[in-house]
């Protein structure tokens, strides 16, 4: 008599016996997703129109403000994106086909449109974009007043050979009027003062409490503190400019326009003087008009709301006396707008409003407008944005502080 036997039954595999090109399949399929997702995301983000829900807007808005700084992590994403369509079509995962096919798309369309868009407007290198800019470390570091006990400092950065016209050029960092410091624009201040300009940037009380009123009172003061020391530094008291990115371009514009305004005094006891120009670089210039037009609405909000102390419906005043476009008038020094067309804070057309209520009256100013470029994009130095703005700000320069 034959017995037979039949095999035992299988086993199931236990994670830690699971074969080993198992678990790097599924690794690697978690990752493609996780790939797929983001890219989506950011594509979502940063092409989607204004939506009217405040704060979904918000959350695609602040989404937005990152992509353009993440051009290397898009190109390998193109890479990642097209081997994984490769291998879910030979395997037949048609949605894992779906999503990194519309991935790569979009990551090529965030890659390739706004190196296009700069590409049309002017001489941009991919070298230049993928530089790192030189060390910018300040000569010295100065106290220019000490205000409610808090010293305020300032970083002078120092021209290796001061121009003829003896120009000194105060910087006014941004940050929604509560963050930043001195330090965040250093490429940008060497970068000025490699023209020959000594370049003082200052740091400012932050709201809250309330600033509106002691941040442009910290400005002139610091205005008056470099007039009053300009044998020491050797620069011309009557040839100091004024710029700022963001919120200090609101500072820098309201401290320009707005001498001998009894509203907005120094902070210190120093004597007020025209400056010899001003930049706004992305800077807000119709605070109401802002609130109304943001892609940002909550963001934009809070942070005009702290700085003013309270929302427009309680201090509307507030809000029209700390835009630059109210105290527009005959006589104001020339002025350079910068704006990025897909500026998910500050709305584009604020530049141009501004440029030509100041051209109605027969003030020199200019606004330019850097396609694709979004909030902060002086940030990364060689951004396209980046890239098409020195050329504007080395003639502004050229005309207004480095000329006798």
């Amino acid at each position: 008599m034959t017995v037979t036997t039949s095999p035992p039954p299988a086993r199931p595999l236990t994670p830690d016996k699971a074969p080993k090109g198992s678990l790097i399949r599924r690794i690697g399929a978690v990752l493609a997703w996780a790939m797929c997702v983001l890219v989506v995301v950011l594509g979502v983000a940063f092409f989607a129109p204004r939506l009217p829900i405040g704060p979904v807007q918000d959350a695609l808005g602040l989404i937005a403000l990152f992509v353009p700084w993440l051009t290397g992590f898009l190109l390998v994403c193109i890479v990642g994106a097209a081997a994984t369509l490769v291998m879910a079509w030979r395997s037949r995962r048609r949605a894992r086909s779906v999503a990194s096919a519309l991935a790569g798309v979009l990551a090529v369309l965030m890659v390739v449109i706004p190196w296009a868009a700069a590409d049309r407007t002017g001489e941009v290198s991919w070298s230049d974009y993928f530089a790192s800019p030189s060390a910018a470390a300040p000569n010295s570091t100065e106290t220019y007043a000490v205000v409610e006990g808090q010293d305020l400092r300032v970083d002078v950065y120092r021209p290796g050979t001061l121009a003829p016209s003896k120009p000194a050029l105060l910087y006014v960092h941004g940050g929604s009027w509560n963050s930043g410091t001195r330090a965040d624009s250093a490429p940008w201040l060497r970068w000025m003062s490699d023209r020959g300009i000594t370049v003082f940037s200052i740091e400012y009380r932050l709201a809250p409490p309330p600033r509106w009123q002691d941040a442009v009172g910290d400005v002139k003061c610091a205005l008056g503190w470099i007039r009053a020391k300009a044998d020491e530094y050797g620069v011309a008291p009557s040839n100091v400019s004024i710029a700022g990115d963001s919120a200090g371009g609101q500072l820098a514009l309201i401290a320009a326009y707005t001498t001998g305004d009894e509203r907005f005094l120094p902070s210190c006891e120093v004597p007020e003087a025209p400056v010899k120009s001003v930049m706004g670089w992305f800077a807000p210039t119709d605070l109401p008009r802002l609130l109304a037009d943001t892609s940002l609405p909550g963001v934009a909000a809070d942070a005009v709301g702290d700085y003013l102390g309270g929302d427009i419906g309680t201090h509307r005043g507030r809000y029209e006396a700390a835009s630059p476009v109210t105290h527009v008038r005959s006589g104001l020094p020339p002025t350079l707008l910068i704006q990025g067309d897909r500026d998910h804070m500050i709305p584009a057309t604020q530049a141009a409003h501004l440029a030509a209520e100041l051209r109605a009256v027969g003030v020199q100013a200019t606004a330019v407008t850097i396609p694709w470029a979004e909030h902060n994009f002086t940030g990364a130095w060689g951004s396209w944005g980046s890239q098409l703005m020195r050329p504007h700000v080395r003639q502004f320069l050229q005309a207004n502080a480095l000329t006798t």
